[in-house]
């Protein structure tokens, strides 16, 4: 089942990270400030003067180490409450401004000050606090003052430093499971593959870029099924031929053994010395013939082999095969019939391939027809394919022999001998043409017709 994408996943998880972390920091400093305020001094001058213009809390005052000052309207010190620790008897407007900006940071003291009534000469209250009896702080991210008590500071950055150390591993943990789960699959279904095992598969529920990839891993598995599949036919075929190739080559090595063994003892008369030295050459040519059949079907079925393909004019090639076993052809009793087009016909192939097909379909024709008096040859180009024929008018081949008609070393009884064909001309012949993109079929009518099939090409001459 295919899920949302990894990079919007982690995009949201990142803002979801942002986000928590800014409303921690935000919640952190406003419970903080909210207990520094609950736990500060109950001295803190909020409201100085009740209605009647009366100072309040003179005793919280001097206990912190405070003291007031009461000033007439030209800011001189009137009446002092508690015990002055300054010097000064005379303030100007300017002076308590700056105190109160808190700009003077060298003093030991904090100054508070405001009008003692709402009448206009009513004068002033001056409140002094010692620096140490309480901490005030700037926080210019949040751009407010944030006063709060330094026990209280220090746990309020712990608590945030925790929650966010929380938010870091919460998320963490979640990436962790969208890409580290889906890897841990991947990379245990290649090890399963590397120990051998067959048809391994993933299936899994994941974000759409797993899910690609779990679609290349399972094709890629496949087609490793599918190559050793073909590697195992193909060590089969090898097994086989090579075992067909042994029961074959005995008789014709033999032969040559023996006519080779009476020439060195004396044994042969020497009317007959010609027969002798003729068997042995025929023999070897036989023996040769395998070999060269055995090793054109092996390349045949190599995956690696590349034909060397060019424009080749099929039909002055098929014109040219035809006159070279035309002899052949008439001397073993037969009518050789040929309708080959005098126009060229090109398609993309190997010129000496293409010949092999054509003398193997040949030579198969005048083999395995016994009791027919004519073979033909003929040639036609439609619909984008040349189609080349070879028909005999013997007894079709039998039902046993047609869905194997086409593998290796299978030959109808009564060429089953040294005289008979190696067994691999039409599986020679059918490896070809499907490597030049064709195909190579079988027709029952009068008689036996062998029809190959070839896209053609179009070639300015």
């Amino acid at each position: 089942m295919k899920k949302g994408s990894i990079f919007r996943k982690l995009i949201a998880s990142y803002f979801v990270f942002a986000v928590s972390a800014i409303v921690i920091v935000v919640g952190v400093s406003v419970i903080s400030v909210i207990l520094a305020v609950a736990n500060s001094n109950p001295a803190f001058p909020v409201l100085l003067t009740d209605g009647d213009g009366n100072i309040q809390d003179i005793e919280g005052i001097q206990r912190l180490g405070g003291w007031v000052e009461e000033l007439d309207e030209d800011y001189r010190v009137r009446s002092i409450y508690g015990e002055k620790k300054t010097e000064t008897t005379q303030y100007t407007p300017e002076f308590l401004l700056e105190w109160t900006d808190q700009k003077s940071g060298n003093s030991a003291f904090h100054l508070y000050w405001q009008k003692k009534s709402q009448e206009e000469d009513s004068g002033y209250y001056l409140i002094y606090y010692p620096k140490e009896a309480f901490t005030v702080t700037y926080n210019f991210n949040a751009s407010s003052l944030l006063i709060m008590a330094p026990e209280i500071g220090r746990w309020a950055g712990l608590v945030m430093f925790a929650l966010l150390l929380a938010d870091m591993v919460c998320v963490s943990l979640y990436i962790s499971r969208v890409i580290h789960r889906p890897l841990q699959n991947l990379i245990s279904g290649m090890k399963r593959v590397e120990q051998g095992e067959e048809r391994v598969e993933l299936s899994m529920q994941t974000e759409r870029e797993f899910v690609e990839i779990q679609k290349a891993f399972n094709r890629m598995t496949e087609r490793l099924q599918e190559q050793k599949a073909e590697n195992e036919r193909m060590g089969r075929n090898r097994q086989r031929m090579l075992l067909e190739l042994s029961h074959d080559i005995r008789t014709p090595i033999a032969t040559i053994k023996s006519s080779a063994f009476a020439l060195q003892e004396g044994m042969v008369a020497e009317e007959n010395l010609k027969q002798y030295y003729n068997t042995i050459v025929l023999k070897a040519d036989r023996v040769n013939q395998m070999s060269e059949d055995l090793f054109t079907m092996l390349k045949m079925e190599s995956a690696d082999y590349v034909i060397a393909f060019q424009n080749t004019d099929i039909a002055e090639l098929a014109r040219r095969v035809c006159a070279e076993y035309y002899e052949e052809i008439i001397n073993a009793g037969f009518e050789f019939v040929i309708a080959i087009p005098e126009n060229s016909i090109y398609v993309n192939g190997d010129e000496k391939l293409l010949a092999r097909v054509i003398g193997n379909l040949l030579t198969n024709a005048r083999k395995y027809n016994q009791t027919g008096r004519e073979i033909q040859a003929g040639m036609m180009e439609e619909y984008g394919e040349v189609s080349l024929w070879v028909q005999d008018d013997g007894i079709p081949i039998g039902a046993e022999l047609r869905d194997m008609m086409f593998a290796a070393f299978v030959r109808g009884e009564s060429t089953r001998s040294t005289k008979g064909g190696t067994g691999l001309g039409l599986a020679i012949a059918k490896a070809v043409v499907e490597k030049h993109g064709g195909a190579l079929s079988y027709q029952e009518g009068h008689g036996n017709r062998f029809e190959m099939r070839i896209p053609t090409v179009s070639f300015e001459t």
